[in-house]
């Protein structure tokens, strides 16, 4: 419903905000947030309102200004107060906006002086607003086109309905009796989102890594979050198709109410949700990065080197991998998220940067593969030595050459990666080799410290 605005003197100086008048005072509501990693939030709040018998009107700010309307729903502790109507006030105030519910009403405006002149007043009806001009028609009954660059500024004296300073929603109600009830407010909200990060930090042998992880809230819903009980949800949720929809109107159907997701880790549905132990606020427009997991120490690591020229022939690519598991101090579902990688220089205790990887959500007992970079001490060449192709078959000869120049010899995997489409096997090699999946097979190279050593292998491919 709209509520008349009593009658007011309104003056607004160009290129300043508009001014909101005092608001009534409301207790801090109880907020719950609900943050997922799809770019939205389920916002919930606790209020206290009075109900007089009979019809009510109750107004809702401090809506985010990327709500959902169609997902709002309101719930009673009692059944003695049903929903008649429900709509959403989103036409908030702005100048260009304000100007045009004065078309047709008088306002006066203050043009610019300039030298001795100090500037005249103009009072009249306004008749537009065009892009940066006003129409002004004068009691003379002149028609004046006024540049907003030559006005200092407006003063508007008859009053206007429905002046919106803030999102808020409305729904009309009826109660059985007067008194005071808890309602609880939930809606769905855009432009919130979560990401997580890790920091691994390796001893000196490289062996195990103690991880931390961190979650970054980033609130840009249009509102404000205050003392809020957060929690997480990680996981791919489906919101239904997409809609293309503009809201034209003030008023929409009551949807059905909705159950918010009521930050510990525990599974939830097909989710995994996580819950902040501690109320926090989230301001509008900022993020904030708390943390997610306690640090795990002395998880224990494999280095893994990898030669895969279908990736880069001339380089062997490093990686780290370590378990998701309980016994290795983890064993919690983690979300999708950048793992830095960093290691400690021996001399001075500083921290130095090696690489960074991302995983995707990760279940618990799980293994993590990281590729922080490429090895600089281990140097491949790769040489196709022969290739024949018959009707639907096809055999190559490989040789890769590894050179290590480390103090202390290395374990290198060479991938050799086929089509999908083909039928291959390993005729010849000089090494051992197994099939590491349904397109690659996987050789594995012990290179002494500096020194080189040689593979070679025939494969076959059969269509």
């Amino acid at each position: 419903m709209k509520r008349p605005i009593t009658p007011f003197l309104l003056v607004l100086m160009l290129g300043c905000g508009v001014a909101s008048g005092a608001q009534e005072s409301q207790r801090q509501p109880a907020v719950s947030l609900t943050v997922y990693n799809n770019d939205f939030a389920v916002v919930s709040r606790l209020e206290h309102v009075q109900f007089e018998k009979g019809l009510n009107t109750l107004k809702f700010t401090g809506i985010a200004s990327a709500i959902d309307p169609a997902t709002a729903a309101l719930e009673f502790v009692t059944r003695q107060v049903s929903i008649l109507e429900q709509s959403y006030e989103y036409d908030l105030v702005s100048i260009s906006g304000l100007l045009r519910r004065y078309i047709g009403k008088n306002i006066t405006v203050v043009l610019k002086g300039s030298g001795a002149d100090t500037g005249r007043a103009l009072t009249g009806k306004l008749l537009g607003v065009l892009e940066n001009n006003l129409v002004l028609k004068s009691g003379e009954g002149k028609i004046e086109i006024l540049n907003r660059n030559i006005v200092e500024a407006i003063t508007l004296r008859e009053s206007v309905q429905d002046l919106v300073t803030q999102p808020t929603l409305v729904w009309l109600v009826t109660a059985g009796e007067k008194g005071r009830q808890l309602c609880r407010l939930t809606y769905i909200t855009a432009k919130m989102n979560f990401s997580a990060d890790y920091s691994a930090v390796l001893n000196n042998d490289q062996s195990k890594l103690d991880l931390t992880g961190w979650v970054t809230i980033d609130n840009r819903s249009g509102a404000a979050y205050e003392n809020a009980n957060i929690k997480l949800i990680a996981g791919q949720v489906r919101r239904g198709p997409e809609r293309v929809e503009r809201y034209k109107g003030r008023a929409f159907a009551l949807a059905a109410e909705m159950a918010a997701p009521a930050f510990e880790e525990r599974a939830f549905a097909e989710y995994h949700l996580y819950t902040l132990d501690r109320p926090a606020t989230i301001d509008k427009d900022r993020s904030k990065r708390m943390q997610l997991i306690a640090p795990a120490k002395a998880v224990p690591v494999k280095n893994l080197y990898i030669y895969d020229r279908s990736v880069n022939r001339r380089s062997v690519q490093a990686k780290i991998e370590f378990e998701n598991r309980r016994e290795n101090n983890l064993g919690i579902p983690l979300p999708a998220g950048t793992v830095r990688v960093y290691k400690k220089d021996r001399l001075d205790d500083s921290l130095q940067f090696i690489g960074a990887d991302r995983i995707e959500h990760l279940p618990k007992n799980e293994k993590v593969t990281l590729y922080i970079g490429s090895a600089f001490d281990i140097k491949p060449e790769y040489t196709l030595l022969d290739s024949t192709e018959q009707r639907r078959m096809r055999r190559q000869s490989h040789k890769v050459e590894l050179r290590n120049a480390k103090a202390q010899a290395v374990e290198v995997f060479v991938d050799e990666k086929f089509p999908g489409h083909v039928n291959w096997t390993i005729e010849q090699t000089t090494h051992k080799w197994q099939k590491h999946d349904a397109r690659t097979a996987r050789f594995t190279v012990k290179v002494a410290a500096d020194s080189t050593m040689t593979l070679r292998y025939t494969a076959s491919q059969t269509w």
